[in-house]
C-alpha cells in the first residue's frame, strides 16, 4: 500500500487528501500552513484542519505549518498542495518522493504569483504544474501539465485562479491515483522564468485579485 503524507491549505489540500484515500493510500499525516486562509475552504466547507478532523479523525494533523515535522517518517509520497514554504533538503534527501503542485506554467513560470504574472504578460494560454520537489524554485521535473486560455483584456487575477483551481482539481484527480506509474520528464530550462518578491512592485495593477477601477 502507498503511503502518503500531505502539505498545505484548502480546497486542493482536501481534493488531494480525499484523491490518496479513494486510490486506497494510507495518509499519515496532514501537515497544514501555519495560517489557513478563510477564504480557501474545502468543498466540505472549512479550513483543512477541520475537515481532516472532522472526517478523517484518526489521520494526525499537525497546524504548525513545519515541513520539518515530517522527516524520518517513514512515507512513500509526499503532495505539496498550496504549501507556503521552500521545503529544504533535510526532507527532499529522505527517501519518500515528493511532489508539489504549481499553480503555474512550468518552466516559464516559477516562483511567485504565476498567475499574476501570466496576466501581466499578456499570455493567452497559463497552466498548473504538479512536478517533482528538488532543492530549487519549481525546478524538478514535470510529472504533468494542465493548461488553459486566459484573456488578458477581460480576466481579472480572480477569474484565472479559480479556474487554475479547478484545473488543479482535475490534475490531482487524474494523476494521484496512477502516480507510481508516472515518468516525471525534466524541465526544459531554455523556456524558464522565475518570479520572486524583488519584481513584486513591477506587477502594477495585476498584484491584486482584481484591477483598481476608475
Amino acid at each position: 500500500m502507498t503511503t502518503v503524507a500531505i502539505l498545505g491549505r484548502g480546497h486542493l489540500g482536501a481534493i488531494a487528501l480525499n484523491t490518496c484515500l479513494g486510490a486506497g493510500y494510507e495518509v499519515r499525516a496532514v501537515v497544514t500552513n501555519w495560517v489557513e486562509p478563510a477564504w480557501d475552504l474545502t468543498p466540505a466547507g472549512s479550513v483543512l484542519s477541520e475537515h481532516v478532523r472532522r472526517f478523517f479523525p484518526t489521520i494526525p494533523v499537525n497546524r504548525s505549518g513545519h515541513w520539518r515535522s515530517l522527516v524520518g517518517m517513514d512515507v512513500d509520497l509526499i503532495l505539496s498542495v498550496m504549501y507556503d514554504r521552500i521545503i529544504g533538503a533535510a526532507l527532499i534527501d529522505g527517501p519518500a518522493r515528493i511532489l508539489n503542485l504549481h499553480l503555474g506554467k512550468l518552466p516559464e513560470y516559477r516562483g511567485m504569483r504565476p498567475i499574476n504574472w501570466a496576466l501581466k504578460n499578456g499570455e493567452s494560454v497559463a497552466g498548473v504544474t504538479l512536478h517533482e520537489v528538488d532543492t530549487g524554485i519549481d525546478t524538478g521535473p514535470i510529472v504533468a501539465q494542465a493548461t488553459f486560455s486566459i484573456w488578458p483584456d477581460r480576466d481579472e487575477v480572480r477569474d484565472v485562479y479559480r479556474r487554475a483551481v479547478h484545473a488543479g482539481e482535475g490534475l490531482l484527480r487524474e494523476v494521484i491515483p496512477i502516480v507510481d506509474q508516472v515518468k516525471a520528464v525534466p524541465q526544459d530550462e531554455s523556456r524558464a522564468g522565475y518570479y520572486n518578491t524583488a519584481a513584486m512592485a513591477e506587477l502594477g495593477e495585476r498584484a491584486n485579485w482584481t484591477r483598481a477601477q476608475s
